[in-house]
């Protein structure tokens, strides 16, 4: 199987490159930056990945009308481009932020089934899914199209700010306040994501996949593994969680706390093989590993 990958340099195209090789398979990255793009035979590929995009920490700098070129048209041009050359398949990764919800303190609402409505507009997630209605047009019968909607990636070297923050969080909190335990985040480890995309590849398949790790940790979860991680111990204090309660309209407190996640039916795709990682061992790897982890086959 031989494999395109758009976003050249990118921290997740460059970890799918490195896990279809280690499998024995061809896979080339091509910049976007330019007009590499343009001038590529797309008929040498049996499928395209996209990845390049303007991603949700640039939304500050970023107009509406930069996430609609590089996110919305950019893909579409890409994919039409790969049809005609005759690749037979293209991969979007897409996000979880096509849903529009935001992380919150209640677990009704922070729970994305198979049948949630993705309902939002402008700015990254709605350039995202802007995208994926404008793939989903040009399939056909020898053309298919994948969308992949990830949480929160993380990995060793990520420079996503999720677990980063946890990870400050965790060392400075001997005593960690117990609270919020029903609420969950999906996560994805990178080498679960690439193993995703080469299932999807290897059989040709179209449809939208919602991935996350075998465990959605909570926030207590969180720092419990990641001081594990780092050798230390941890309390939990239920009093100070009834403190970390009365302050929960704080922006702080949400974003330590709050969570969105898939629920197990939704990500339960191919079976659950692309989980290849575990959450734990996932955690260890990103803060002991200074490299790529990328299994043996």
């Amino acid at each position: 199987m031989r494999i395109l990958i758009t976003g050249k340099g990118s921290y997740i195209g460059a970890h799918i490159k490195a896990h279809f090789k280690a499998l024995g398979h061809e896979a080339d990255e091509a910049d976007t930056f330019g007009d590499e793009w343009q001038k590529i035979d797309y008929s040498r590929y049996d499928c395209v990945v996209h990845v390049a995009a303007i991603v949700h920490s640039d939304a500050k700098s970023a107009s509406e009308e930069l996430f609609r070129q590089v996110n919305t048209e950019l893909p579409v041009r890409i994919a039409r481009l790969a049809k005609q050359g005759g690749a037979a398949q293209f991969i979007f990764l897409s996000t979880m932020g096509v849903y529009g919800v935001g992380k919150t303190l209640s677990e009704v609402d922070s729970v994305i089934g198979a049948d949630t409505p993705a309902t939002a507009v402008g700015g990254y997630g709605g350039s995202k899914l802007a995208a994926e209605k404008l793939l989903r047009e040009l399939e056909d019968g020898t053309f298919r199209v994948a969308v992949v909607r990830p949480p929160n990636i993380y990995g060793p070297g990520c420079r996503g700010n999720y677990v980063p923050l946890f990870r400050k969080l965790a060392l400075l909190l001997p005593v960690c306040p117990r609270a919020y335990t029903d609420i969950r985040q999906s996560m994805l480890y990178i080498d679960n994501l690439s193993q995703l995309i080469l299932l999807i590849a290897g059989e040709g398949a179209s449809g939208t996949y919602l991935p996350q790790d075998d465990v959605a940790p909570n926030a207590v979860e969180m720092i419990r593994v990641i001081r594990g991680v780092c050798g230390k111990k941890t309390h939990e204090s239920g009093l100070l969680g009834g403190a970390v309660r009365l302050f929960s309209r704080l922006p702080l407190i949400r974003k330590v706390y709050g969570g969105v996640r898939y629920d197990d039916a939704a990500s339960d795709c191919f079976g659950g093989r692309y989980r290849i990682v575990s959450f734990a061992d996932g955690m260890r790897m990103t803060f002991q590993s200074a490299g790529s982890s990328a299994p043996t086959p």
